[in-house]
Parts: structure tokens; C-alpha cells; sequence
């Protein structure tokens, strides 16, 4: 699995540009040869229209738009930080691989996805920590919004698989969603407190919504976000993030924390949502929080005195919550290092 980051500070470096594009017709949508049975979803407005019914906003845009994420990444090799391309590189995928149909659109779900919070027992006192809403259930949104676009269009025979992407690019990309002067995506009715999931597919794409990174236009008067950044990350003169300032870069990492960076700082156990809560785009949905898991008095002395996968083997419960809050997939040295300092801090600043 990889790192938030992805989702987070390192994607966020991929802003729109000054010269961002308007939208450009595609082909509409076409039939597949035989006549689809009652209730078939055969065309991209009608699996649009299935998955709103959940609650879920999608775009579809054609499959050789793939072809433009990837360039849009290679343009702004200069200018990105070397942790995210480290990122891209070794986990992101623009292509499927085996003997997959030819892909002939690529699919974006936004799922709306409040922050959570965990609870920490010290001292006797119940304590709050905070967690972005990427990190809890991550891999289980993916999967089920993944495992709901197949199954909605297999009875059509059609085929659809999940491929890892720079979310947030895509999402803008395709008109899902606008970037903020933060560099995370919005979307309508939702903001910014949202899951994004791409999906490709043998499914024949409508007009292409495509138009390029674009920036939200309330950004250009307001600077909320860029007042409540403690690192300057967010520049006024700038759209792409200083990615190496970001607070979510170094909290997800197990390095020691360089010594710019004021551990009063840290508000969540992992990630950061200063930029977030104070966005005029989020004031309606930032106080819809889902309650996560709460550890008691010596939960809570195993953490802050690190953990292991094999210490957790012995600790069912403890694992288990853990996994609700998506901390299983990480290595030891997150587990025992970076969670440890984290939690420590959060408990801190608070």
C-alpha cells in the first residue's frame, strides 16, 4: 500500500497550471451490437446515474486520457518534490497489466468520506485525536467502490478494474472536482472531505468532460488556507505546494522530524487538516466527524511506547483497532517510530 502521501502533500505539488485548458468534446457514446437487456448499463451517463444513486458523484472520461495524467506528471518533473516522484514511481500505474481487453475509458468516483477521530485514554482522561479523512476504511472504500463499478456493468458483459493513479489529478482532469489554493480537490457537495477511486474499463465513454487542472474561483480572493499553513507550504504568488513544507510529508514518515518543524503543530495522529477546516468550501461538512476506535488507559501505554506487527499478533484487539484506523498495512517502523511520535505530539499540542 502506498502512503497518504500520495493522496495528500506529495500529489498536492500537482496544482493546476496558470493556462489550465477548457473542456474538449469527446465521441458520444456508441452501442455495444446487440440489444442491452432492461435495466443493462451500457453507457457512461447511465453509470453516473446508478452509482449517484449511492450517494457517489463519478466522471468518465476516454481511456487515452490515461496517457495525458502521465504527461502532466512528466512536465512538472522539475518542479515536484523528490519524495512524491519517489512515490509515483514505484507504486502508481498507468497501464494494466496481464491480458485485460483494451481499455477504452477510465472511471473517477468521488465518495463522500467525513474525518474521523480516535480516542486516547491518559491520565484517567478520554482524549480526542483527529484523523483526515483519507486514512480510516481507505482500503475498503477503494475496494467497494471498485467491486460496485464492476458489478454494474457486468451485466453487460462489460469489464471494470481498479488502477492506482494520482487521484486528485485525475479528479480535476476530468472536471470532478477543482483544486484549491491548498492543492487538495473539491468536489460539489462534498468539498474536500471525500475518497477518490479510480477505475478503468472496456466501457465506451460519452463527451469527454476533460478540461485540465483548474482552480477553484473563490481562490482567487480568498487565502484562508494559506494564513492557517504553520509551515508555509501554501504560497500567495504560487499554485503548486511546497510539498517539502508540508506538515502531512513529514508526520507520515519515520525520519525524526526536521528541526523546523514545532511539534505543537501536529493536531491529528497522522495528516493534517489546518488547511482544510478553515476553507470556505468545507465550513458546512469540517463538524461531520465518524467516531473511530477508542483505546483505553494501557492501549494507550503500548502506543505511545511503540508497537510492533509481531507485539500486535498477541494483541488482538489492539491489532484490530489499528486496522480500523488503516494502520495495519505499515511497517514496523512506522508502527514503532512514527505512530509513537505522532500520538505523543497530538496529545501534546492538545
Amino acid at each position: 500500500m502506498y502512503s497518504s502521501y500520495t493522496r495528500a502533500a506529495g500529489e498536492a505539488n500537482l496544482g493546476p497550471r496558470p493556462d489550465a485548458g477548457q473542456p474538449r468534446s469527446g465521441s458520444r457514446p456508441v452501442g455495444r451490437g446487440e440489444t442491452p437487456k432492461e435495466g443493462e448499463i451500457v453507457t457512461s451517463d447511465e453509470l453516473v446515474r446508478c452509482l449517484r444513486e449511492q450517494g457517489w458523484r463519478t466522471a468518465v472520461v476516454p481511456g487515452a486520457r490515461l496517457a495525458d495524467l502521465r504527461r502532466e506528471i512528466e512536465s512538472r518533473r522539475a518542479e515536484l518534490d523528490p519524495a512524491y516522484l519517489a512515490i509515483v514511481d514505484r507504486n502508481l500505474e498507468f497501464e494494466v497489466a496481464g491480458s485485460t481487453p483494451a481499455v477504452r475509458s477510465l472511471i473517477v468516483v468521488a465518495v463522500p468520506h467525513a474525518c474521523a477521530r480516535a480516542t486516547f485514554t491518559v491520565d484517567g482522561e478520554a482524549r480526542a485525536v483527529p484523523i483526515p479523512t483519507t486514512y480510516c476504511h481507505h482500503a475498503e472504500v477503494h475496494a467497494e467502490v471498485a467491486a460496485a463499478v464492476a458489478a454494474a456493468l457486468a451485466p453487460a458483459g462489460l469489464w471494470a478494474a481498479p488502477l492506482p493513479l494520482p487521484e486528485k489529478l485525475a479528479a480535476v482532469c476530468t472536471g470532478l472536482a477543482r483544486y484549491g489554493r491548498n492543492t487538495i480537490a473539491y468536489v460539489d457537495g462534498c468539498g474536500s472531505f471525500c475518497e477518490l477511486v479510480t477505475c478503468v474499463s472496456d466501457l465506451t465513454p460519452g463527451i469527454d468532460p476533460w478540461t485540465g487542472p483548474r482552480l477553484l474561483a473563490r481562490c482567487d480572493t480568498c487565502e484562508a488556507c494559506r494564513r492557517a499553513c504553520p509551515t508555509g507550504a501554501i504560497e500567495s504568488d504560487s499554485l503548486v505546494l511546497r510539498g517539502e513544507r508540508c506538515l502531512t510529508l513529514h508526520n507520515e514518515s519515520d525520519r525524526p522530524f526536521p528541526e523546523w518543524v514545532d511539534p505543537a503543530w501536529h493536531h491529528c495522529l497522522w495528516g493534517c487538516l489546518r488547511c482544510q477546516r478553515c476553507c470556505p468550501e468545507d465550513l458546512a461538512l469540517r463538524d461531520e466527524v465518524a467516531e473511530a476506535a477508542s483505546f483505553d488507559a494501557r492501549e494507550t501505554r503500548l502506543l505511545l511506547g511503540g508497537v510492533d506487527h509481531a507485539l500486535l499478533a498477541g494483541e488482538p484487539t489492539l491489532r484490530d483497532k489499528l486496522g480500523e484506523l488503516g494502520l495495519l498495512a505499515y511497517d514496523d517502523d512506522f508502527l514503532g517510530i512514527a505512530l509513537s511520535r505522532n500520538l505523543k505530539a497530538a496529545l501534546a499540542a492538545r
